[in-house]
């Protein structure tokens, strides 16, 4: 689907594509944005190749920055041609396989595995991703099918289980993924505080300003006393400090076999 040449869709890509400029400091991302190609040197582009080239500009960067936004607008422009490709298939194969499960186990192992993508060409991404759809619903398709021949006891006597009930099992593994979620997010929040406090007074304000106060950048320009350029390299330059440091310290973490329960204690050594 060529979803930048859809209007009013395509202004909305555009502006995301320059928030995500502002936000990533990704040259490329302002290029595509006024239709131009994402790099110097490339000859004039299609149409069709710039949409290829967004997503591809925007896998690469996620893939650099694990910029959560950037993966938001990536996942924005690509799952309805997934899911199309999805449901072709699993019309044909005439399973009872979920179209948006896969989809969902599509863009997770997307998000898994950014580093096993090589942004060489407008179509990387493209050829890239449909490949793990590919892989993915294979994987779906033979479980269902290996499934589909094991019959249980209420099968066979016409029972159904009910549905709205959730067994001990799942409550239990459900009860252990929300301590790992929060132990998770605590220790995420932890170091982003530890590593913000390290950046200088006027970085600082300027995050605050922008990420919790809500305030436009042209009015945290003026607040500052800079210039909006200024401006977005400070912040730039913040957000990257604070995500060098975290990933540094996370490769400290895993090293000491530290877990998220005994962060606290340690969190000055980082």
């Amino acid at each position: 689907m060529d979803v930048l040449s859809q209007s009013p869709l395509k202004e909305h890509v555009s502006a995301e594509l320059m928030r995500l400029w502002e936000r990533t400091g990704e040259v490329a991302f302002e290029r595509l944005a006024k239709g131009k190609a994402p790099r110097d040197g490339l000859p004039e582009q299609s149409d069709a190749e710039l949409v290829d080239w967004t997503s591809t500009i925007l896998m690469d960067c996620y893939k650099r920055s694990g910029d959560p936004q950037v993966f938001g607008l990536l996942y924005e422009l690509n799952q309805a041609s997934f899911i199309q490709a999805i449901g072709y298939r699993v019309r044909r194969s005439s399973t009872s396989v979920d179209s948006r499960d896969v989809l969902q186990e599509v863009f997770l192992n997307i998000y898994r595995y950014p580093h096993r993508f090589n942004a060489e060409k407008a179509d990387s991404f493209r050829n890239w991703g449909h490949r793990i759809v590919r892989n993915t619903l294979l994987k779906n398709l033979k479980g269902e099918s290996k499934r589909s021949r094991l019959t249980t006891l209420e099968e066979d006597l016409g029972l159904r289980p009910d549905s709205r009930l959730r067994t001990p099992a799942r409550i239990a593994e459900e009860s252990e993924n929300a301590v790992v979620v929060d132990c998770a997010y605590l220790l995420y929040l932890n170091l982003y505080l530890v590593h913000f406090n390290k950046l200088s007074e006027k970085e600082r304000r300027a995050l605050t300003m922008v990420e919790v106060e809500g305030e436009s950048y042209k009015a945290a320009a003026e607040a500052l006393g800079i210039r909006l350029e200024n401006l977005k390299m400070v912040i730039f330059r913040g957000r990257r400090k604070i995500l060098r440091s975290m990933s540094r310290s996370l490769t400290r973490l895993e090293m000491l076999g530290t877990t998220p329960s005994t962060t606290r204690s340690r969190h000055e050594d980082l």
